[in-house]
């Protein structure tokens, strides 16, 4: 455990000698985007307002679900990492400092979710999704909010959740659509 302490560190400590004025107001407007799933959210309504991407909004909302579940509920409370900034006191974080757990991100995770399901859907759209949630991601690290390790297994974890929830929500929709065909038939 101490090596992987010793490898978060060093990587935060690093960013820290990168910070200015441009990339801390920069990187705060992603992790401000990424608070509470915020932007995720807000993409999940908008695509359920138009038909032609409601199934999209459907299984973005139930990636959504599921990351709050199992992320910020089961595995969050079940670790119970300090955050660095709880180790180091002495760093200054720019942003708000959460009170929650560390380990994984929710913001990483709830953030590669999204951009999973997003790109399933549509590609292009998926691109600009994982860029968004990149930056989100990084800017966790940028602030001394989570750890490196933080950060890469909630990437991960969102990408696993991205792709279940899409998997489930097409089955679903597969399963509605021939009851509907069926029903129509009869």
């Amino acid at each position: 455990m101490q090596a992987i302490y010793d490898f978060d560190f060093a990587v935060l400590d690093a960013l820290q000698k990168i910070h200015n004025t441009f990339l801390d107001r920069f990187f705060a407007v992603f992790t401000y985007l990424g608070a509470g799933g915020a932007v995720w959210i807000l993409l999940a309504v908008g695509f359920m307002i138009f038909k032609s991407t409601r199934r999209l909004g459907i299984s973005c909302s139930a990636g959504l679900v599921s990351e709050l579940l199992i992320n910020e509920v089961l595995i969050k409370n079940m670790v119970k990492r300090p955050r660095p900034f709880t180790l180091h006191p002495y760093i200054d974080t720019i942003v708000l400092r959460p009170s929650s757990y560390s380990f994984p991100s929710g913001h990483s995770c709830v953030s590669f979710t999204c951009a999973t399901v997003i790109f399933c859907y549509n590609r292009k759209l998926g691109i600009a999704a994982y860029a968004t949630a990149a930056l989100i991601a990084f800017s966790r690290n940028y602030f001394y909010i989570h750890f490196p390790t933080d950060v890469i297994v909630g990437m991960l974890e969102g990408i696993l959740l991205g792709i279940l929830s899409t998997l489930l929500m097409k089955n679903v929709f597969a399963l509605l659509d021939s009851r509907i065909k069926t029903e129509g038939a009869a």
